[in-house]
Protein backbone atom coordinates (compact mmCIF):
# COMPACT_ATOMS: atom_id res chain seq x y z
CA UNK A 1 0.00 0.00 0.00
CA UNK A 2 1.49 3.46 -0.94
CA UNK A 3 1.59 6.17 1.94
CA UNK A 4 -1.03 8.75 2.13
CA UNK A 5 1.12 11.82 3.24
CA UNK A 6 -0.39 14.87 5.08
CA UNK A 7 0.61 18.06 4.90
CA UNK A 8 0.17 20.72 7.37
CA UNK A 9 0.71 24.24 7.10
CA UNK A 10 2.12 25.85 10.30
CA UNK A 11 0.86 29.23 9.32
CA UNK A 12 -2.86 27.69 8.80
CA UNK A 13 -2.77 26.30 12.45
CA UNK A 14 -5.43 28.37 14.60
CA UNK A 15 -5.33 27.03 17.99
CA UNK A 16 -8.71 26.46 20.33
CA UNK A 17 -8.21 27.55 23.62
CA UNK A 18 -11.34 27.83 25.90
CA UNK A 19 -13.26 27.78 22.61
CA UNK A 20 -11.64 31.28 21.18
CA UNK A 21 -9.23 30.13 18.19
CA UNK A 22 -6.42 32.19 17.78
CA UNK A 23 -3.12 32.99 15.47
CA UNK A 24 0.77 31.90 16.55
CA UNK A 25 3.90 31.99 15.08
CA UNK A 26 4.64 28.43 14.25
CA UNK A 27 7.46 27.26 12.97
CA UNK A 28 6.56 23.63 12.64
CA UNK A 29 3.89 21.32 13.95
CA UNK A 30 4.45 21.63 17.99
CA UNK A 31 4.57 18.19 19.80
CA UNK A 32 1.91 17.23 21.89
CA UNK A 33 2.52 18.54 25.56
CA UNK A 34 4.92 21.65 23.88
CA UNK A 35 3.60 25.28 24.82
CA UNK A 36 2.52 27.18 22.19
CA UNK A 37 2.26 31.28 23.05
CA UNK A 38 -0.52 32.88 20.96
CA UNK A 39 0.10 36.45 19.37
CA UNK A 40 -2.51 38.00 22.17
CA UNK A 41 0.16 36.53 24.96
CA UNK A 42 -2.37 33.68 25.63
CA UNK A 43 -0.28 30.42 26.40
CA UNK A 44 -1.29 26.63 26.02
CA UNK A 45 -0.38 23.10 25.86
CA UNK A 46 -0.76 21.66 21.88
CA UNK A 47 -2.86 18.71 21.92
CA UNK A 48 -4.20 17.24 18.92
CA UNK A 49 -7.88 15.77 18.92
CA UNK A 50 -10.37 14.67 16.04
CA UNK A 51 -12.99 17.06 15.59
CA UNK A 52 -15.64 14.85 16.64
CA UNK A 53 -14.07 14.52 20.09
CA UNK A 54 -14.19 18.76 20.44
CA UNK A 55 -14.71 19.49 23.86
CA UNK A 56 -16.88 22.18 23.20
CA UNK A 57 -19.94 21.72 20.96
CA UNK A 58 -20.33 25.17 19.93
CA UNK A 59 -18.11 27.20 17.12
CA UNK A 60 -14.97 28.89 18.39
CA UNK A 61 -14.65 32.20 18.09
CA UNK A 62 -11.81 34.26 17.10
CA UNK A 63 -9.47 35.72 19.53
CA UNK A 64 -9.97 39.97 18.46
CA UNK A 65 -6.42 40.66 20.32
CA UNK A 66 -4.69 38.07 17.55
CA UNK A 67 -6.70 39.40 15.11
CA UNK A 68 -6.08 42.81 14.83
CA UNK A 69 -2.35 41.95 15.40
CA UNK A 70 -2.44 40.00 12.40
CA UNK A 71 -3.98 42.75 10.12
CA UNK A 72 -2.10 45.09 11.34
CA UNK A 73 1.54 42.91 10.00
CA UNK A 74 -0.11 42.16 7.04
CA UNK A 75 -1.54 46.12 6.23
CA UNK A 76 -5.03 44.98 6.26
CA UNK A 77 -7.40 46.99 8.22
CA UNK A 78 -9.46 46.65 11.27
CA UNK A 79 -13.25 44.92 10.43
CA UNK A 80 -14.18 48.40 12.73
CA UNK A 81 -12.19 50.90 9.93
CA UNK A 82 -14.08 48.64 6.75
CA UNK A 83 -17.48 49.15 8.11
CA UNK A 84 -17.17 52.61 9.30
CA UNK A 85 -19.27 54.90 7.02
CA UNK A 86 -18.24 57.89 5.53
Amino acid sequence: MTDAVIYIDPLMIHPVIDGVWHHARLVGIPDPGEAITMLCGVTGVAAFLPLGQRRHRTIPRQCERCDALVRQQRGIPLWQQRIRRS
